[in-house]
């Protein structure tokens, strides 16, 4: 028999033998769970698969059921993954740390959006991309200013150029995407809800018709107010950059008037 189809059935024979080892001793460990449950020395406790970030709604994915002895049950630990599967996590939970009824709430002590607008204002949602929505990392609670980018004519016929003016400052933002707290960063740029004046909701949505919008990112404790706010041109970068050279005024040339002498007609320069 060839020697390579022999120690080919060897491996294939040696690997069965393994595979039915480890078979047995995972139906063992099975049946010692499965007593230990029965008499109560092991218990199924709810742990977290992932790090869940305070303020995040527990999905299916997040949590598994871990056997543990008895002893290592906390008061309050969950036992079940209904239980925690669609509650609000009020603290940061760790992953492989037991869920505690204490770290949870209940769907019905959910804040929603409307409950953060304040008098007054009005709840007005922008799209974003990761450049003009700062990389995802604009929350709920943190002040921007919105920086708007448009074209306007230049009495030339056809011709335009472009302007940057600061629109709004220091407006607060109530949420990013579909997140309302102010301790979760959504880490990806989608959309971002100011909270703005009815007038200031009217220039924004003017605003967005005729040209784009970047969001400016305030320090926490930052109300400064820029009052003073000049619109940036090219003539404005090149002065601001020390490069500015002023043109000439353009002379326009002197009015001539039309002599006729005989019936020839010459055009002369008058002068004042």
């Amino acid at each position: 028999m060839n020697k390579r189809i022999v120690n080919l059935a060897i491996g294939l024979g040696v690997a069965l033998i393994v595979i039915m080892m480890i078979q047995n001793y995972i139906t063992s460990q099975r049946q010692l769970i499965e007593k230990l449950l029965e008499e109560g020395k092991a218990v199924k406790i709810v742990i977290a698969k992932v790090d869940i970030a305070k303020d995040t709604i527990i999905t299916a994915d997040m949590v598994s059921l871990k056997t543990e002895p008895k002893a290592s049950m906390q008061p309050g630990d969950l036992t079940s993954l209904e239980s925690a599967i669609g509650s609000l996590a009020v603290v940061d939970i760790l992953r492989g740390q037991h869920i505690n009824s204490n770290m949870l709430q209940t769907s019905t002590a959910f804040k929603f959006l409307s409950q953060s607008v304040p008098t007054g204002m009005r709840a007005f949602t922008i799209s974003v991309d990761q450049l003009s929505g700062i990389e995802g990392l604009i929350k709920p609670g943190d002040y921007v200013d919105v920086i708007g980018t448009f074209r306007f004519p230049t009495g030339r016929e056809g011709e335009s150029m472009p302007i940057v003016v600061t629109l709004l400052q220091g407006i607060k933002v109530l949420a990013s995407n579909r997140i309302i707290s102010p301790y979760q960063v959504p880490q990806k740029a989608g959309t971002i809800t100011l909270a703005l004046k009815p007038e200031d909701a009217r220039v924004l949505a003017y605003a967005l018709t005729i040209g784009s919008i970047k969001l400016v990112l305030r320090a926490p404790l930052d109300s400064s107010v820029e009052y003073e706010s000049n619109a940036i041109t090219f003539e404005a970068l090149l002065k601001k950059m020390g490069m500015y050279i002023p043109q000439p005024p353009t002379v326009a040339p002197p009015p001539t008037v039309e002599v006729y002498r005989g019936s020839s007609k010459k055009e002369e320069k008058t002068f004042k």
